[in-house]
Parts: structure tokens; C-alpha cells; sequence
């Protein structure tokens, strides 16, 4: 029986066990040894000469390997590129979901197939592994079309955090701005939402606490600017600046050791100096009973509007 070179071995090795034919007949295995190996059931048919060898699993990124190199003007995007580049506030595919240019006549099975005619070099990257997948900001757009505002608002907020600047981004969605494009609308809402001195959020936690509190009525500024008279400028997870209240989302599970704590009071006296009032809760509390947390930082929000409305 045929055997592949230790060198093709190496590179499909690399390649998650994905092997072409073209590559096969390159290292000098004769097409019927080919299809003996097939028949036999030591190479599996992934798409039209392409093939994975029996040894290797199959798993996600094979897929995706097998894709790129049946069509090599392939490119892994949306939820799948999001999988890939391991975003947050995304659900994961098990199939490749593959960008291709319109006038392609690309593979026709085992991916979600997405035709497009807006790909620059710039938005592809090329793995080692034979992998090419859309560049974070391409792969944020896209995903748009498959979420929910408040789920695109997290990732947009952790893809801020993690991988793009907002420059970047809105360079990314204007353009990409043609008309009828999937998931413009929801792109265009999210980021009009946000003002470009904004940071972002360190995790999806603070927008699901503000939008759990908006529900129940109180609107905060998410991350309004507050100059402390030492000269720092900080800005609170959520503010009402009318009533100079506002409220902090510690996160003690991956930080909020000494050093923070400190860092943390001393702040707050300096707001307190300038006649504001800061709330804090935890995540673990959070955790713990997300509900009841809510409803104690509305009643402390009531309580500051009656006070500052009394003074």
C-alpha cells in the first residue's frame, strides 16, 4: 500500500489531516493508489480531491482546512471565522461558514455558503495550517447578520477590548455599507449608540446589568467622563450625572486584589469630594442572584433621586 512522504506527512500533519490529490500525485502516489487508499478506507473523500486521512480526526478546524483547500478563494467568516479567532457572545458552528466572491463557482457541500464581492487582501489571514479566515473586523461584521442587538453589542464591545479599534471598526462598516448587505441595520444601531471617546466595556456583564436596569427604568451613561480633583479622569461602568450618582461592576472572580481595592476607595473619596455617590456590586453577587442584586441598585438609585431632590 501507498505511503506518503515524511515531508507531505509533516504538512498534513500541520493541516489537520487534510490532504489534496494534486498533493498526493506530487509525492509520486500514482492516481490508482489513490483510489485504492480511498476504497480501502484510509483516506476519506472531505470534497472533490480532497480528502482527510483516516488517522485524523475530524473536527472543526479540519473542516475548515478542507474548505480552503477545495476552493482555494475560500474564506472562513461570520460565526465560524468568530469560532476560530475565539470571540465571546458567539454561538459556535460545527459547519464552515465560507465567504466567496460571485462570480465563483465554489464548493456545494459541507459549508454554509456566503457569496461576496467586498474581500481586500487586508481581510484575510492566512493560517500555517492552511486556514485562510476573515480578519477580526471583517469577521465582526459579519457576524451581525447571525445575533441579536444586545448579543452584537457585547461582541462589539469585546472585539473593541480584544482585537479593533473603533476607527477600525466604522472603517470596516461604512465600507461594507452596500445596500440590502445583511446585518447593516443592526451594525449601524449598535455603533450609533456608542460616542468615540467611549471605551469599551471590559465584559458583556456591565451591558446586561445597564440594560437589566434601563428595563426597570433608570438610564445610566454608560462610562461618562468624571475629572477627580486629583486630576484623574475616570469613567464609571453606568452614571446619572443630574443626580451625581454612579454605579461600578467589580469584577473580584479574575481581579480586585489589594492593590485594586485601594486603588478603587481612593477614587471613590475623590468622588465623594465632588458630591458624588458611588454604588458597587460585584460579579459574584451578580452571580449569585442577578435579579435581586438589580432590584437592590434600583432601590439605592430611588433613594439618591428622593435625597438629591430633598437637598
Amino acid at each position: 500500500m501507498a505511503t506518503i512522504s515524511s515531508e507531505l506527512a509533516v504538512v498534513v500533519s500541520r493541516r489537520h489531516g487534510i490532504v489534496t490529490h494534486d498533493q498526493l500525485l506530487e509525492d509520486g502516489i500514482p492516481r490508482h493508489s489513490v483510489r485504492r487508499l480511498v476504497t480501502s478506507g484510509l483516506l476519506v473523500v472531505e470534497h472533490k480531491h480532497v480528502y482527510r486521512l483516516a488517522t485524523a480526526p475530524d473536527t472543526f478546524e479540519s473542516r475548515c482546512a478542507a474548505a480552503c483547500a477545495a476552493d482555494p478563494g475560500a474564506l472562513v467568516g461570520g460565526v465560524a471565522a468568530a469560532r476560530l479567532w475565539r470571540f465571546r457572545h458567539v454561538w459556535r458552528p460545527d459547519v464552515p461558514h465560507v465567504l466567496v466572491a460571485h462570480d465563483r463557482t465554489p464548493i456545494t457541500k459541507g459549508v454554509v455558503l456566503r457569496r461576496s464581492n467586498v474581500l481586500s487582501t487586508g481581510e484575510v489571514v492566512r493560517r500555517d495550517d492552511g486556514i485562510a479566515v476573515a480578519a477580526p473586523p471583517r469577521a465582526w461584521f459579519d457576524c451581525a447578520r447571525d445575533l441579536d442587538d444586545e448579543r452584537f453589542e457585547r461582541l462589539t464591545e469585546w472585539v473593541l477590548d480584544q482585537h479593533a479599534s473603533l476607527p477600525t471598526l466604522w472603517s470596516t462598516a461604512q465600507r461594507l455599507q452596500a445596500r440590502g448587505r445583511p446585518g447593516l441595520a443592526r451594525v449601524k444601531r449598535v455603533m450609533s449608540q456608542r460616542a468615540d471617546w467611549q471605551k469599551p466595556a471590559d465584559s458583556g456583564l456591565e451591558l446586561r446589568v445597564l440594560k437589566a436596569l434601563e428595563a426597570r427604568g433608570v438610564v445610566l451613561v454608560r462610562q461618562h467622563p468624571l475629572a477627580l480633583p486629583n486630576g484623574i479622569t475616570i469613567h464609571p461602568d453606568g452614571a446619572d450625572p443630574t443626580i451625581r450618582w454612579a454605579l461600578e461592576i467589580d469584577h473580584v472572580t479574575w481581579h480586585g486584589g489589594r492593590l485594586d481595592a485601594q486603588r478603587d476607595k481612593t477614587r471613590d473619596r475623590q468622588a465623594r469630594l465632588l458630591g458624588w455617590e458611588v454604588e458597587r456590586v460585584t460579579d459574584q453577587e451578580l452571580a449569585d442572584d442577578f435579579n435581586g442584586t438589580i432590584d437592590q441598585i434600583v432601590a439605592l438609585y430611588r433613594r439618591r433621586q428622593s435625597t438629591f431632590a430633598a437637598a
